[in-house]
């Protein structure tokens, strides 16, 4: 078996191959400017002393939607795979955190501390108001894919009558639901790619993500403890 001894550049074609090729994977998720140059430093160190033992990953978000979904925010992130499984990560990814990550996957350290998991929090709680959020087809990859929370997206027009009868209720549950979930309104009228990419022929239409994935679909007007119920289920999973 080949000994990778430098950072590979995996995609989200490649990922799965690089995921079973036999060893644990420490995978780097960044966004348009690659990481700094002490994180792009311990990366090369970790793939050379562990050549044959580990294989370091890196990963431009901005190019490969189904990691950006996955990974989350803030980047840069770090995602740890034994055996083709998730098994760690870490946001706001620093040089020194990633050697202690690496150190634990490999099993000679402990468990690093989780202050950048509970910043990542932190601004997800903040990103998520007591109201919806109005989302574009130009911010949907941003505010819906790519949040750490699930968000509950309503599909709606200003013509509609439903759409406004059942409008109360969203920003109800967006009040209720204040820091577990995100709400977001989008106007099919002005946003007709995002419509069409999850093929909605009727409005109001609701659509429960989750990890960047469509959970549930309410159509219609839905009563509040239908819709209140959707939500919880996805809130459990």
């Amino acid at each position: 078996m080949p000994r990778f001894d430098t950072p590979i550049t995996a995609s989200d074609q490649t990922l799965e191959r690089v995921l079973n090729a036999g060893f644990p994977v420490a995978l780097v998720v960044w966004r348009d400017t690659p990481p700094d140059s002490s994180l792009n430093a311990a990366m090369r160190e970790v793939a050379r002393n562990e050549a044959g033992q580990l294989l370091v990953a890196k990963m431009d978000a901005s190019q490969n939607p189904l990691i950006a979904a996955r990974a989350g925010s803030p980047l840069p992130a770090l995602i740890l795979f034994r055996d083709g499984v998730e098994v760690g990560r870490a946001h706001s990814l620093t040089a020194a955190a990633f050697r202690a990550h690496v150190a634990h996957l490999l099993g000679r350290g402990p468990r690093p501390a989780v202050e950048d998991e509970r910043a990542s929090l932190s601004s997800t709680r903040a990103a998520a108001p007591a109201a919806p959020t109005t989302v574009s087809d130009a911010t949907f990859q941003r505010e819906v894919l790519e949040s750490r929370l699930p968000v509950l997206v309503d599909l709606w027009a200003p013509w509609c009558g439903p759409c406004h009868m059942i409008a109360p209720v969203v920003e109800k549950i967006a009040r209720d639901y204040e820091s577990r979930l995100k709400v977001a309104k989008l106007n099919v009228d002005e946003n007709p790619q995002t419509a069409m990419r999850y093929h909605v022929q009727g409005i109001p239409t609701l659509l429960l993500f989750k990890g960047g994935r469509v959970a549930d679909r309410i159509v219609g007007a839905a009563p509040e403890l239908l819709l209140r119920g959707k939500v919880d289920a996805v809130l459990r999973g």
